[in-house]
């Protein structure tokens, strides 16, 4: 992974900053992309001291404003012709219902629409290193997409319904993704990290509920270390064994059960239209 260069969003806490950590050891430039720059500054600083990789920067990046997302591509594009690896790692579970700056629901705004924007910009940069990699960081917990109801007008709105539909998503999108640049040898792969409660993901959660979590975390929970394994290994395999467009678990590929070419083009459209209106 020596001389090539990685960005990772929500590079500071949790699965990203164990992510970063990992990646740094292989002597990669890294990028991290990040809400908090002051925190991130700080893990930027700790990371470089444990790994003596001196070659980790930080970039302001809100997944939620698109402009913020054009703001981040543009400055990155101005320091660096190339990118290696685009890991979308970054995520939410908004505890209620609220609106992006161009009228998303947060949760598929951050963990969607946000990274499909951040892709779209940074594939000419992807393209002059390939073969090169996107890797989506989905999940287990997904289902429930309503592609006629992404903003939940129409039903109640529910954080833990939002979160799975954005994680299905993830998963739909990597395939799409994978047929529209296959040509362009880059390869793009969702996995899910496992259950792992020791993440900035829950920050809205109420006391008692973060509590639960880690209580729970305790049985059945993975550390952020291990959530991070199969996301570094995807990122720096000389080939990894799967599909393009697969989903991976333990560095294993998963069979998906939201395979559907028509619905992945259809959702594809969705975040096209989502972008194409506010841009007119």
């Amino acid at each position: 992974m020596k001389n090539k260069v990685v960005i990772i969003t929500g590079a500071n806490r949790g699965i990203g900053k164990a992510t970063t950590k990992e990646i740094a050891k292989l002597g990669t430039k890294v990028y991290m992309a990040c809400r908090s720059i002051d925190s991130a500054n700080e893990v930027k600083e700790k990371i470089i001291s444990e790994t003596e990789n001196q070659n980790i920067f930080v970039k302001e990046l809100y997944l939620s404003s698109t402009q913020s997302i054009k703001m981040f591509a543009e400055s990155f594009q101005k320091q660096e012709s190339r990118l290696d690896v685009l890991i979308n790692n970054a995520g939410i579970m908004s505890q209620t219902k609220k609106l992006s700056d161009i009228g998303v629901e947060m949760t598929f705004a951050i963990n969607v629409l946000g990274h499909h924007l951040l892709t779209k910009l940074l594939v000419e940069s992807l393209k002059n290193s390939s073969p090169s990699r996107i890797i989506n960081v989905a999940s287990d917990y997904a289902g429930g997409l309503d592609l006629d109801d992404i903003n939940f007008d129409k039903r109640s709105y529910d954080l833990t319904a939002a979160y799975k539909q954005s994680k299905q998503a993830n998963r739909m999108l990597t395939r799409e993704w994978a047929k529209h640049l296959r040509k362009n040898n880059i390869s793009v792969y969702s996995m899910t990290p496992g259950w792992v409660p020791n993440t900035d993901l829950f920050r809205e959660q109420s006391t008692f509920n973060k509590a639960v979590l880690t209580t729970a975390g305790f049985v059945g929970g993975r550390s952020v270390e291990q959530g991070a394994d199969t996301i570094v290994w995807l990122a720096s395999s000389d080939k990894v064994p799967g599909k393009n467009g697969g989903f991976f678990k333990d560095r294993k590929e998963q069979e998906c059960g939201f395979t559907n070419p028509e619905a992945e083009k259809r959702l594809w459209d969705i975040c096209e239209n989502f972008l194409n209106t506010t841009s007119k």
